[in-house]
């Protein structure tokens, strides 16, 4: 007896819908996966921000990245008109719309920080010291993009909500960074480069704070799916916290 072939003859095939539903997936995993390489290729123009080979592969993926955003808004758009989707499926349609949006955003912020970073000149005496500050933003705003994602594709709202108390440590990154900047140079005459770097590092520093914000954003509407609760205008997201 073939019992593989008769596995085959009577597994189930999915529907329509489901099939919609996967796909719609499968293009939101890959907008997160080519946002993540994006934190990544900005992060390493920390060391060099003149290699032309990593800022035409940033300039390919923000075209590929503001594709995608049309493809998904436009799918979730036509699921809703052709399926009537039941209120479960209705949710997870919202949470692709509104983290795609996030996503979209995201790759915009990165798109700003390439341009800031290759106008500093970090071999300017005093500067040399924030490439460090500034790669810990990297890698906190990489985790919580990485945290919110998998939060959502496993269903973890444990995870999500981790992601959410993630952003406080990128907060206090961007108020330092501001603090000393103001503190080390405040009393120096500054060269037309000094005034750009200060400026540049300052908007590179927000931005990165701002791609935080969008991670947590992500990660509150994969709460949205997993409890079907808003939680954005929650004084405490986490429920396993309680106010003092």
């Amino acid at each position: 007896m073939d019992t593989q072939n008769d596995n085959k003859e009577y597994a189930p095939a999915l529907g329509i819908k489901d099939r919609y539903l996967e796909q719609l997936q499968s293009d939101f995993q890959l907008l997160a996966e080519i946002v993540l390489t994006q934190i990544t290729l900005a992060s390493s123009l920390l060391q060099d921000n003149h290699r032309e080979d990593v800022i035409l592969e940033l300039k390919r993926n923000e075209k590929i990245i503001n594709s995608l955003d049309i493809t998904i808004k436009e799918k979730v758009i036509n699921a809703i008109m052709l399926f009537t989707p039941r209120a479960s499926d209705l949710r997870r349609l919202m949470a692709y719309h509104d983290m795609t949006i996030s996503m979209e955003r995201v790759g915009d912020l990165i798109e700003n920080i390439i341009q800031l970073l290759q106008e500093i000149d970090f071999s300017l005496h005093g500067f040399d010291n924030y490439k460090k500050l500034l790669d810990k933003m990297f890698v906190h705003t990489d985790k919580m993009i990485k945290s919110a994602v998998f939060s959502f594709a496993g269903g973890s709202n444990e995870m999500a909500y981790e992601t959410i108390q993630m952003d406080d440590k990128v907060d206090k990154l961007d108020k330092k960074i501001e603090r000393k900047l103001a503190d080390e140079f405040k009393n120096e005459v500054h060269s037309s480069q000094s005034l750009i770097n200060i400026m540049n590092i300052n908007s590179v520093s927000y931005y990165l704070e701002r791609i935080g914000d969008k991670a947590v954003d992500v990660a509150e509407s994969a709460v949205y799916l997993i409890e079907g609760k808003d939680i954005r205008h929650a004084k405490s997201p986490n429920p396993r916290k309680s106010n003092p």
